[in-house]
């Protein structure tokens, strides 16, 4: 084809016309109903899908190897890959000189054809005099191979090289195309402008967001029922009741459970006298439970001379039963039987008057009697019933008794509990209703212990599990502290439900407080009494203008139809890129050195944002209590004080490239500050294709960074002294103020300046030290020192609360309660850690062992960080005047006048000391100065 110009024009031609009509094309073979240019950005994404399609094919089909073959799939007539067919090449071929067919081909790779002897190189590993005589000899080699008649490929390649550093290297610094093109870079961001059918613009809108700051807090309820009281157990079985009268219902004969016997009319006999007199006898019976009668009969009547049975209210009773033979005297009038005394067994079925009568409703019966001489009437109906639905009543009361005597038998209360009411007879059993009761029959009783069928329990209860000696320690002052707790506070949750802002969040029992019984002695309750702010900020959003069709580049395609809303929030950004700083300053490496080298040959092991695990005691139902917060902390002041911490960015940022803190600061620096690309935008344009002069741009910063030191030790002190000045509230405290500032603050510098990694953890223990030193004046209680740091960092919003537990291992007894925390270097490494720790499936332990560990470098880059939430912090910022306005934000503000580098009070921004580093510097010159200074010695005669 390269000796046919005339076909080469043609395909040319060819080419040119298809692909200038390729879009009319897609544009002819649309729906008139579409936009061509949506018709166009939809053939651009059936692209990207084909090409997705195509490259999930090639990873689920790949390459594979067997019995030394390598066998690619090649696509058959559906397009489908597929093995069979493919091309298949021998694995050996890829390693020239692995066996002893493919030998002299490894010779093509090394200097006059032939390999090097290895066991040659193995004797002189050792030797430097060997060693140079070697190279210097392969040297020559590879020149006498490049410029052989016949070179192998390395002396082919050698040659070009060499060739390269002989020819000569003009100046073209003066030259007009290649100013063209310095010019035309210079203004490559206004050139870029007009390329491109698509265009962004950037809005930057004021919002106001509204964020939480929660401030939790935990009080106790105590239980404490000691009484002397009755517990009063009132049950009763029934199915059926004698509405009027005396009861007359027993259990059936040698009939089993399930069954009793109720009398109608009066028992007894010839109670009656007269000639062919009726006597009438009325009884009344209660259904109290339908729903247990399974059947109901008349299975006895006795009577003297004639009897019949009714059942109804006055004027609509029904006669269901009359005897001896269905006859009675009125209706045979004159034929009056004398004094013949009847019992018979009828066994009429009476079940539908009592299954369809409603609850506690009455079935009334009427007896006539006929009597010559003397007689009497009376019935016996057997009622069968389930004896599971007999039991209508089973109640313990009151709840408050029980209580108290629960507290006995947990063993939390001294005291006795007596069944002073037992029915049961010698089978354990009693009866009530005709109805049989058992243990059985009834619910467990609430009290163990106490029988379930016990009528009445009298209890006697003292609750002490609360009262008595705590554990002796050592206080703040040295002095030995052994105190008692002698109650007097079971509530101390009224304050926060007495308060509008204070919401209730959790009730939980404290760990060793509650009984076998599960009854919890001591219940923690949280409350939420933070608030709200609201805060202005900055949003950035982007929309895109597209004025042709084409609009897809790359695996990118726009919809100019909808507004590409890309939510850059300046609050939420900020709060990023505090947490990526703060990590630099809250991190922790095991096997290394001060200087922060590795020490051995063990694995560094680094964790950033860890913390501490701490405790304080209260009495529980008393009043002391050293869990409760200093009252001299200023969060402002201190908030202040570790917010210029981070500042050091750029001491930190001029360790070496193998320091391993600026290497893992790095990991998670460079995505946060990518996401406020705006911010560095003017700057990084014109620097980022600039190369050479890099030792003008940088060196400075060792020099600054060793200058600077001493002057920010200086300024830092001062900046301390201020902070922990402003909380010194009266004279009593002012000494102890200016004390402990000038004190702390030279430690703290000191540890700041020569270990980075520990800058957060020197300025909390700094703060902390300050703040117990004055509070040791102002404290109530005689606490321990540990306490009093803890308290310290609590009231600083550093600490997570992990839980309570009774400090006394016997059951019965919380005389003291511990609160247990996980307390970090700051609260923005606190809700971090928070906000972290479930993306991992992590908590904090148990109350009795906190896990308070940082977060491993390994994890951090696995951190989602769109599921961090931290409006807390941003919350934190605005509520103490620390949150930075991103309407007053500026270079000079962030990195000049406005830094805590501007020891000298002339620092110029960053922006204008980058250029003012760049603008002097001829980067041509640097670069023709470098080539000049490279020595190329090829090797060959002479060399």
């Amino acid at each position: 084809m390269r000796n046919s110009p005339g076909l080469m024009r043609a395909i040319a031609y060819l080419l040119t016309v298809t692909t200038t009509l390729m879009p009319l094309h897609g544009v002819a073979q649309e729906s008139p109903e579409v936009d061509s240019q949506d018709f166009l950005s939809q053939l651009g994404r059936e692209g990207q899908n084909l090409g997705m399609e195509l490259g999930n094919e090639a990873k689920n089909t790949p390459a594979k190897v067997q019995n030394g073959q390598i066998t690619i799939p090649t696509m058959d007539e559906n397009g489908n890959l597929q093995y069979q067919g493919g091309t298949q090449f021998s694995v050996q071929s890829l390693y020239p000189g692995s066996n002893p067919s493919n030998a002299s081909v490894q010779n093509e790779y090394f200097s006059d054809g032939v390999a090097p002897d290895l066991d040659q190189l193995q004797g002189i590993y050792d030797s430097e005099e060997g060693m140079g005589e070697t190279g210097s000899e392969a040297k020559d080699s590879l020149w006498e191979d490049a410029y052989s008649d016949t070179p192998s490929i390395s002396g082919a390649a050698y040659k070009v090289l060499v060739d390269s550093s002989n020819q000569s290297r003009p100046d073209f610094s003066s030259d007009p195309m290649l100013g063209l093109t310095n010019a035309t870079y210079e203004n490559i961001d206004v050139i870029a402008e007009g390329f491109g059918d698509c265009s962004a613009e950037t809005t930057f809108d004021e919002i106001t967001m509204s964020v939480h700051n929660p401030e939790y807090e935990t009080c106790d309820r105590v239980t404490d029922k000691s009484a002397t009281c009755e517990v009063i157990h009132d049950y009763e079985a029934a199915v059926v009741k004698h509405h009027d009268g005396p009861y007359n219902i027993s259990p059936c004969d040698g009939a089993g459970g399930g069954c009793s016997d109720v009398w109608i009319g009066k028992v007894g006999d010839n109670y009656w006298s007269g000639s062919c007199s009726i006597y009438e006898e009325f009884t009344e019976i209660k259904v109290v439970n339908p729903a247990a009668i399974t059947q109901a009969t008349l299975i006895r009547a006795k009577w003297d001379d004639y009897m019949q049975i009714w059942i109804g209210e006055p004027g609509e009773e029904v006669k269901v039963w009359s005897g001896p033979n269905n006859n009675f005297p009125p209706e045979t009038a004159g034929k009056c039987e004398l004094s013949t005394s009847w019992d018979q067994n009828p066994n009429l079925d009476l079940t539908s008057y009592f299954r369809n009568a409603p609850e506690d409703s009455v079935i009334r019966f009427k007896i006539r009697v006929s009597v010559s001489g003397e007689g009497e009437g009376f019935g016996k109906i057997r009622i069968k019933y389930d004896p599971s639905k007999a039991i209508i009543k089973d109640e313990w009361s009151p709840d408050s008794c029980i209580e108290s005597a629960t507290g006995v038998v947990d063993g939390f209360a001294e005291g006795s509990l007596t069944c002073v009411d037992d029915p049961r007879d010698a089978e354990g059993c009693t009866y009530t209703n005709g109805i049989k009761i058992c243990e059985d029959s009834l619910k467990p009783s609430p009290i163990p212990g106490i029988p379930n069928l016990c009528k009445k329990v009298a209890v006697d209860a003292d609750f002490d599990f609360y009262k008595g000696d705590m554990e002796c320690y050592t206080d703040v002052d040295g002095e030995k502290q052994c105190p008692v707790n002698e109650g007097g506070n079971l509530n101390t949750c009224q304050q926060y439900e007495e308060n509008p802002q204070c919401g209730f969040i959790s009730s939980e029992c404290v760990d060793g407080a509650q009984g076998n019984s599960g009854v919890c002695y001591v219940k923690e309750k949280t409350w939420d009494c933070g608030s709200s702010v609201d805060i202005d900020t900055i949003e950035k959003k982007t929309e895109y203008q597209c004025g042709g069709a084409i609009r897809c580049m790359g695996d990118d395609c726009l919809d100019p139809t909808q507004s590409t809303d890309q939510t850059a929030n300046f609050a939420k950004a900020s709060a990023l890129l505090n947490a990526a700083q703060f990590m630099t300053q809250d991190m922790s490496c095991t096997g290394q050195d001060d200087d922060g080298n590795a020490t051995g040959e063990e694995n560094v092991t680094c964790t950033a944002f860890g913390g501490e695990a701490g405790e304080c005691k209260i009495a529980v139902g008393g009043v002391s209590d050293c869990c409760e917060k200093p009252s001299n902390v200023s969060m402002a002041d201190y908030l202040m004080m570790i917010r210029q911490v981070p500042k050091l960015d750029g001491a930190v940022l001029a360790l070496e490239d193998t320091n391993v803190i600026k290497s893992s600061y790095q990991t998670l620096r460079d995505p946060v500050m990518n996401a406020w690309t705006e911010v560095s935008q003017p700057f990084t344009n014109y620097m980022d294709n600039i190369s050479g002069a890099v030792e003008e741009i940088w060196s400075p910063i060792e020099e600054l960074k060793n200058q600077l030191i001493e002057k920010l030790k200086e300024q830092a002190k001062g900046m301390l002294q201020d902070v922990m000045g402003n909380l010194a509230q009266d004279g009593a405290t002012e000494a102890a103020a200016t004390a402990t500032a000038d004190r702390a603050a030279e430690e703290a510098m000191t540890e700041m300046a020569n270990q980075a990694a520990s800058m957060l953890g020197a300025a909390m223990t700094v703060y902390t030290v300050y703040v117990v030193a004055v509070a040791v004046i102002q404290m109530v209680y005689a606490c321990e020192q540990e306490e009093l740091e803890m308290n310290t960092k609590r009231a600083t919003d550093s600490c997570t609360y992990v839980g309570s537990y009774c400090k006394e291992e016997v059951l019965g007894a919380c005389i003291e309660k511990r609160k247990a925390y996980c307390c970090f270097n700051s609260p923005l490494s606190r809700i971090i850690q928070e906000q972290v720790r479930p993306q991992f499936g992590q908590d904090f332990g148990t109350p009795k062992n906190p896990s308070c560990g940082g977060i491993p470098f390994e994890q951090i880059a696995q951190i989602n960080w769109d599921e961090v939430n931290l409006d807390e912090w941003l919350a934190i910022l605005q509520q103490n005047g620390q949150f930075p306005s991103g309407a007053n934000l500026s270079m000079d503000a962030l990195t000049g006048s406005g830094s805590v580098f501007n020891v000298d009070g002339d620092r110029l921004p960053a922006d204008q000391r980058a250029m003012d580093r760049v603008d002097d510097i001829d980067v041509d010159a640097k670069r023709r100065e470098a080539m000049d200074k490279i020595e190329v010695n090829p090797g060959g005669p002479g060399s």
